[in-house]
This record gives structure tokens, C-alpha cells and sequence, in this order.
């Protein structure tokens, strides 16, 4: 292959890298599959370096000179999961059938350049459904979950025109924190609820969903992967998105303060007893399937996204009802929603990454990142254990999310396993039902031949 041959097929290699970095995919997945493009075209060798927005991919010459070298910059990571599944799927067609690299530059374009499959008011109703339903998880009634998707859709309009004018993501969480704490304590110093309504689960939801669209997974993943410059990088967005969320949260406090508003808004939640492990599984269910349409996933990503998000409710209640720790929970039930998630992506013909991603969002510690945070700003010395509780909480959802995956291999050979001998059963049975008879027959006409002579 000629350099401008070579120069092509790492182009199209470096586009899909940069649609599946953008798409918040880890750097092993985008590494592997920049890989498998170039080799399908006839570049075994081709060496990659992803480090936090850009990618550069080489090729040895073989021959006395400088390799072929390129690299592309990552500008924007908008969330959109219908694009991620179809730059997947896409590489993998390109990989099985390896086309005219013409034709794949110009899908490549297409995907590039599409719109987002639903209007952007379905995005703002999922990430409201998808506070609502976490709301009841933390022990919110129906009044207050109501107030928490209408604070969410208000916060996800204003974070859109924020967004607009290009404002940093560090102060649109500024913006949003102070927006949900203020409406918590505008509600209660206007009297507009009835006596001890808790209004603490309007905040923990809205920063479940202010943290939800960060690659919390990708950056555990990235680390265990042995990729950590990315894995910091990309915990520095989520260590600046929840400083940003914390100054929200003082500001609205301190401004509520400051205007003679006597509102504490109490970090701890009363447990409600009326509601049981299905109500949970359900509310689960539809905060993840939320969570997946607001990622603009697609109907079948979104159900199986809600099955996940059950399941991996129903682990956790009920290993909290047998008394195990929170974090061990929390890890047991990501490994699921994993597990889970990759097992069935290739039946819903949808990415693992979609279907984990939303899964684990009831499971995210909003609640506990905002008991911290109100103790941090009372200057209670008790809030560095409660955010060390949090940051420990988010690293075993990581740590769980990404074995999860690792483990369904082992359990597809041993379910494939189990229903090769379930057939082979069936099949001996079979033989020895319409068999046997004449077995039988002809070992009874042997012995009488034989009496007989």
C-alpha cells in the first residue's frame, strides 16, 4: 500500500475513534476498534495514543524512513447513544466486509453530521422521569417527585441556553446546583408544602442527573485497563463537575440565609416504610430506561437499559436487608447490571456500554454527595467521611461495572455449556423412547433362535 493509501485507511480509522471517544466510550473499546479497522485494510501494526481530547495512530514503514503518522482532536462529547451504537455497528460491518473505503468515509460523514433522533424536549422529559423515579428511591412521596422532574426539566432548559453561549461546564453546574437548592428552600420558606415534607430528595435527584452524563465508567475502566492518563483526565471533569455542584449548593444556602429564610435542608432522609423491594424495582426500572432516552438511546436500548436498572435495584435492597455494606452492595449490583447489560446488547443488537451506563443511575450517590455537601457547608467535621463515603460508593459502581463485562464470556460458555448437555439429554431420551423397543426385540428373537437351536 502506497502512503496515500495508508493515509486514507487511518483516516477513516482515526473518525471512528474520535465518534466513539466523543460518545464517552472507554479507551480500550476505542483503542481495539481504531485497531481492528486499520487491520482489516491491512494495517496489523498500527500503534495508538489516546490521551484526553486528541488521537494519534502510526504505521512502521517497514522501510528505511519516518512511520505514517496522523492525529485528529476530539472538539465536542455530546451524549448521544444511537450514535455510539451505529459507529459500532458500523465498524463492525467494516470489519467483516471491508468495503470501498470511499463509501465508509462517506457513512462516516453521515454519522458525523446527524441530528439527534428525538427532539430535544424527549431528553428533557427522560432526565425529568428520570429524577422522579430516583426520588422515590430516596424516599420521596408522590408530591415530591413531581417537584424534582420539574426542577430537573427546568434545569436541563436553562443548562441548554447555557450551553449555547459556550458558558464552561464548571459554572453550568454552579448554575444548576443553585437552581435545585433554591427551589428546595423557596418551597419551604413560601409554605407551599404541607409540614415535614423532606426536600432533600429535589437536590439528591437533580445531582444524580447533573453527574449521570459523566463517564464515571469509562474513567474506572480506563484505569483498570492500564490507560490512566485518560482515567485522571477524566476524573478531573467529574472532580470539577461536583466541586461546581458544590458551590451551587452554598450559594443557594447562603443566599437563602442572607434573606433571613431560617430553611435547613436536611441531609438525612426518613426511610418510608410503605414502600416495598417492587415499588423500588419499578421506580429503578424507570430512572434507568429514562436515563437511556435522554441519552437519545433507542427503544429496545432503552428496555433493556430498564430490565438492567431493575435488577440492579432489587440487588441492592435486598442485599441492604440482609445488612451487607453499602459499598459492597453497590459493587454486587453494578457487577450485575454489567453482567446483565452485556449479555443482552447482542439480542437487543445494542451497545453493553448504553445499557450499563443507564443501568447503574439508580445507584449513583447523589444522595450521599449531598449529605456531604450540606455538612461541608454547616461545618460539620463529619462531612469528610460522608464524601469519602460517596467517592468510595462511585468507585466500586465503576469497579463493578467494568467485571461485569469481563465476566460474561465465562458465563455464555458455561449457558452455552448447560444447553448442549440439556440437548444432548433430550436427544438420548429420544433415542431410548423409539429405540429401545426394537433393541429389545431383536435381543428377544436372538435368545429364541437360540433355545431353539
Amino acid at each position: 500500500m502506497d502512503e496515500a493509501g495508508v493515509r486514507r485507511v487511518l483516516d477513516i480509522a482515526l473518525r471512528f475513534g474520535q465518534l466513539l471517544l466523543g460518545s464517552q466510550a472507554g479507551t480500550a473499546d476505542v483503542t481495539s476498534t481504531i485497531v481492528a479497522v486499520a487491520t482489516a485494510y491491512g494495517l496489523p501494526q498500527t500503534q495508538v495514543d489516546i490521551t484526553a481530547n486528541s488521537i494519534t495512530v502510526s504505521v512502521p514503514r517497514g522501510v528505511p524512513g519516518a512511520p505514517v503518522s496522523a492525529m485528529y482532536l476530539v472538539q465536542s462529547r455530546s451524549l448521544d447513544y444511537t450514535r455510539l451504537q451505529l459507529t459500532t455497528d458500523l465498524a463492525q460491518h467494516v470489519v467483516d466486509t471491508t468495503p470501498e473505503p470511499e463509501w465508509v468515509q462517506r457513512q462516516l460523514d453521515t454519522l458525523a453530521e446527524a441530528a439527534h433522533p428525538y427532539p430535544r424536549w424527549v431528553a428533557t422529559v427522560g432526565w425529568a422521569v428520570m429524577a422522579g423515579g430516583f426520588s422515590v428511591l430516596i424516599g420521596a412521596g408522590p408530591l415530591v417527585a413531581v417537584i424534582s422532574a420539574l426542577t430537573t426539566a427546568l434545569i436541563d432548559r436553562v443548562g441548554r441556553i447555557l450551553n449555547r453561549r459556550h458558558l464552561p461546564l464548571l459554572f453550568q453546574q454552579v448554575v444548576a446546583a443553585a437552581v435545585a437548592t433554591g427551589v428546595a428552600i423557596g418551597l419551604h420558606a413560601a409554605g407551599w408544602l404541607p409540614d415535614n415534607t423532606p426536600m432533600s430528595p429535589v437536590v439528591a435527584a437533580n445531582i444524580v442527573v447533573l453527574l449521570s452524563g459523566l463517564a464515571t465508567v469509562g474513567s474506572v475502566q480506563d484505569a483498570i485497563t492500564g490507560y490512566q492518563l485518560t482515567a485522571v483526565s477524566r476524573m478531573m471533569d467529574i472532580l470539577l463537575s461536583s466541586a461546581g455542584i458544590l458551590v451551587g449548593v452554598s450559594i443557594a444556602v447562603r443566599i437563602g440565609r442572607a434573606a433571613g429564610v431560617d430553611v435547613q435542608v436536611i441531609p438525612d432522609m426518613p426511610v418510608v416504610a410503605a414502600l416495598s423491594v417492587p415499588v423500588y424495582m419499578v421506580a429503578g426500572a424507570i430512572g434507568a430506561a429514562a436515563a437511556a432516552i435522554a441519552g437519545y438511546a433507542s427503544i429496545r436500548a432503552a428496555v433493556a437499559a430498564g430490565i438492567a436498572g431493575a435488577t440492579a435495584t432489587l440487588l441492592f435492597f435486598g442485599l441492604q436487608l440482609i445488612e451487607i455494606n453499602t459499598i459492597a452492595s453497590s459493587f454486587v449490583a453494578a457487577a450485575a447490571t454489567g453482567l446483565v447489560g452485556t449479555l443482552l446488547a447482542p439480542r437487543l443488537r445494542a451497545t453493553p456500554l448504553v445499557i450499563i451506563m443507564a443501568g447503574i443511575v439508580p445507584l449513583v450517590p447523589g444522595l450521599t454527595l449531598y449529605r456531604g455537601f450540606v455538612q461541608l457547608v454547616n461545618g460539620q467535621p463529619t462531612a469528610g467521611g460522608t464524601l469519602g463515603m460517596a467517592a468510595g460508593l462511585a468507585l466500586a459502581l465503576g469497579a463493578g461495572a467494568v467485571l461485569g463485562p469481563l465476566l460474561a464470556p465465562s458465563v455464555q460458555r458455561e449457558l452455552a455449556r448447560y444447553r448442549h448437555r440439556v440437548r444432548s439429554g433430550s436427544r438420548r431420551q429420544a433415542l431410548t423412547r423409539y429405540r429401545m423397543p426394537q433393541l429389545a426385540g431383536i435381543r428377544y428373537i436372538g435368545r429364541r433362535s437360540a433355545s431353539r437351536a
